[in-house]
């Protein structure tokens, strides 16, 4: 049964590395555009046309720009990401790695090899677990990946063209949004990936209360009627 398996688990591995290279393919490719000014400021200026009526503001307020776009792009990756996950299935692997890292340190500190050994044959079910869980997470951004590439060199292409860099902020009156960096991340860029991520994390909260807490009354309710 377990030698079944095998290939089972080999191949669920094999498809989520597939996904991996392809996202990191997509990554280089994104990259290579928006280094390349040939390409990435035809693409930019196409998309002008239609965000900068929208987004732009005719580049009147460059850091609700950033933050709106971040914040959109939020929206559009949560909530088909929270869809596809089976989070009941994440706290169950999620359970399961913390007992089979603290198992494998136990085992490690007693000394104790054959244990270890019967753990370590463990690991290629347990990742094969997590690797599904990532796989279903992921099948979403395949479709949203494209719109946040076409997206994303607009927002570049609009930084680069914006008349007057200059911005104040509630730290400095007097920062270049361009040159400006927070550790090593331009302060355009570490803006944008504060409104995506923090709009991200908190839609995903909230639907995830309110879809619990509905699952949690109708299960509630069942057992009140079954009696």
């Amino acid at each position: 049964m377990q030698q079944a398996n095998k290939p089972a688990a080999q191949q669920q591995m094999q498809k989520f590395l597939m996904i991996e290279f392809i996202f990191m393919f997509a990554g280089l490719g994104l990259i290579f555009i928006i280094s390349d000014p040939a390409i990435r400021n035809p693409i930019g200026y196409d998309m002008n046309k239609v965000f900068m009526p929208i987004l732009g503001f005719h580049y009147q307020y460059p850091i609700l720009t950033i933050m709106l776009t971040g914040i959109i792009l939020g929206l559009i990756s949560s909530i088909p990401r929270y869809f596809f996950t089976d989070w009941i299935k994440m706290g169950k692997a999620q359970t399961v790695s913390r007992a089979y890292q603290q198992a494998m340190r136990q085992a490690m500190r007693d000394g104790d090899r054959v244990k270890v050994q019967k753990l370590q044959k463990m690991s290629m079910e347990r990742q094969m677990d997590q690797a599904a869980i990532s796989m279903n997470t992921m099948k979403p951004l395949f479709v949203t990946e494209v719109f946040f590439f076409l997206i994303f060199i607009w927002l570049y292409v609009f930084i680069l063209t914006l008349n007057y860099q200059v911005v104040a902020m509630p730290w400095d009156f007097d920062l270049n949004i361009v040159t400006t960096k927070v550790y090593i991340i331009p302060l355009w860029m570490a803006l944008y990936t504060l409104g995506n991520l923090a709009v991200g994390y908190f839609v995903t909260m909230i639907m995830k209360y309110v879809d619990f807490t509905y699952k949690i009354k109708k299960i509630e309710e069942e057992e009140a009627s079954s009696l």
